[in-house]
């Protein structure tokens, strides 16, 4: 995008301090261990002494818990379900966790190479931080939902042109994209779009100096700002 003359907020921002990092929710996992607290510690194939020993542990071997039955606990021992004495071992509990990305759910919307980053500008066209990336293609180039989501605003207004807009829910968290520029569109407001779907071509309207998509994601709500992020992110960080 070449210029945007004023700052535009479509909503307050709820939440400050984002990271650009793709990385965006950590669930947590909770599982069980034991610890043997005695040296020789027999391992057997069932819940009683009648059953065959087949090794010892030692003190301070850990091992996966898979249950109890009477004064027995059943672990995970060399692959197979055995069980030792209760009295023997001390169960603990394991809180570990997963780091989602929302970036296995945002692809690029069109092809052709990047002709301008996201991030510090110099200012030349009016602002000193561009808020988006911009690929280069040929006027007509098809420009596709890089999300599945909802159009919230399809018109021609300002610097942007001809544009298009969608909000976007991934791994729970709301995100907004902006297809920029278009030569045409070819989606309403309101309408419900599937990732991939064609929602426009590739032009040259409003403030643009040579056929391309300018594209913006923003976490949350739409909040632009000429000198500073505001509420976008790199989309380079969030592509398959």
């Amino acid at each position: 995008m070449k210029r945007m003359l004023t700052t535009m907020t479509m909503t307050a921002l709820m939440v400050s301090g984002f990271a650009t990092t793709g990385i965006e929710k950590v669930e947590a996992a909770t599982t069980y261990k034991v610890k043997v607290m005695a040296d020789g510690l027999r391992v057997r194939t069932g819940p009683s002494t009648a059953y065959k020993a087949v090794g010892t542990v030692n003190k301070g071997k850990t091992y996966k818990y898979l249950g109890v039955s009477g004064s027995w606990t059943k672990i995970s021992y060399s692959g197979s379900s055995r069980y030792v004495a209760s009295k023997y071992v001390k169960k603990y509990k394991v809180t570990t966790t997963t780091a989602t990305k929302a970036s296995s759910s945002f692809s690029r919307p069109t092809s052709g190479p990047i002709t301008q980053g996201y991030g510090a500008a110099s200012g030349v066209y009016g602002y000193t931080f561009h808020n988006g990336i911009d690929i280069g293609a040929a006027t007509g180039t098809p420009v596709y939902a890089s999300a599945a989501g909802k159009v919230i605003t399809s018109r021609n207004y300002g610097a942007y042109g001809n544009y298009v807009m969608m909000t976007h829910t991934i791994n729970g968290l709301a995100y907004t994209t902006v297809y920029a520029h278009l030569n045409s569109r070819s989606v309403y407001a309101g309408q419900t779009i599937a990732k991939g779907a064609k929602i426009g071509t590739v032009g040259a309207t409003g403030n643009a100096f040579g056929a391309h998509l300018h594209f913006e994601l923003h976490r949350g709500s739409y909040v632009y700002s000429a000198s500073s992020a505001a509420s976008s992110i790199n989309p380079l960080n969030y592509f398959n």
